[in-house]
Parts: structure tokens; sequence; C-alpha cells
């Protein structure tokens, strides 16, 4: 890719903490004939009162619902590797730069690695649900912040690849529901 990569992972980046932002302002009942609540507001307050040692994983949470709730309303989101796993990168690289101290070159640097990753699954096997099954969007979406997170903490190329690893094992298996 050339120098404008940085450009389009910056306005992704952006549209990635407006998503999880914008989501955690919301409140109200999901389109659908569910009618579903939403959910992600109502964790995020809960997750103040939880422990240091539990508010982390909670706020983490409350994020990839936020966003994943925006995909459910039709909001923009970036698909990171899908809409269906829509959440769990930008939830995982907001809270690095929210509760990490983070800067957005950084993370932006993580992202082009996150995207390595993904592109390498796509051409050898499937980042889609459809395709191979929840494990591999969902599994997808995992290695992609496994990589990125481990990046941001100064992992080696080998201790990236083997977070990657790690994160794709650990979603063999699964079945959707």
């Amino acid at each position: 890719e050339g120098d404008s990569i940085w450009d389009y992972l910056s306005r992704m980046w952006a549209i990635m903490q407006s998503t999880v932002e914008e989501g955690l302002l919301t409140d109200g009942v999901l389109p659908g004939e569910l009618h579903l609540r939403s959910k992600a507001r109502q964790y995020y307050v809960r997750a103040s009162s939880f422990k240091p040692s539990l508010q982390s994983r909670a706020l983490v949470i409350a994020y990839a619902l936020a966003t994943a709730e925006r995909n459910a309303a039709g909001s923009q989101i970036v698909t990171a590797p899908t809409c269906g796993s829509s959440g769990v990168l930008p939830a995982v690289l907001y809270h690095l730069k929210k509760n990490h101290g983070f800067q957005d070159k950084e993370i932006l640097k993580a992202m082009a690695t996150a995207a390595l990753f993904a592109n390498v699954i796509k051409t050898n096997a499937s980042i889609s649900g459809a395709e191979v099954g929840c494990q591999g969007e969902i599994g997808s979406a995992c290695v992609m912040a496994a990589v990125a997170a481990n990046q941001l903490f100064g992992g080696s190329p080998q201790q990236i690849e083997y977070a990657a690893e790690m994160a794709m094992e650990h979603n063999l298996g699964l079945t959707c529901d």
C-alpha cells in the first residue's frame, strides 16, 4: 500500500471511536421485530461500580456491545473484519487508548498489522461466518485484536504471530449457539 493507507486507517479509526461513543450514549429499543433494548450504556454505567480487576473487562464488553448495537441499528461501522464481528477490534483499541494511554499514531500501526493478519486469513481460509461458521468470523476478529494489542505492548514479530495463533486456536470448534 502507498502512503494513503495511513489516511484510510485514520478515517477507519475515527469511525470506530465514534461508533463506540454513540453506542454508549444510545438507549432504547433497537430496530427490528424482536424489540430488544440497547444494553451497552447500561453495561458501561454498571462497569464503573466494579472493582478495578473486573472493570477493565466490563468496559471492553460495553464498547464491543456499543458497536454491535450501532450495527444492528443500521449506523455506519467498520467491518473489521465483518459486520457480525465488528465490535471486537474497536472495543479493544478504544479501551487501550482510553485506559492505557496509547496514541492514535500507535493505534494506526497496530490496525495495519491487524489488517495484514486478516488478509492472511481471508486468503488462506475465510473470514465469513456464512462460509466457515461463526468461529471463522469472530476468530478472525479476535486475531486482529490480539495482534494489535500485542504490537501496542511491544511484542516482537514472533510474539505477535503467536498471539494470532492463540486467538484463532481458541475459537476453533465453537458453534453459533
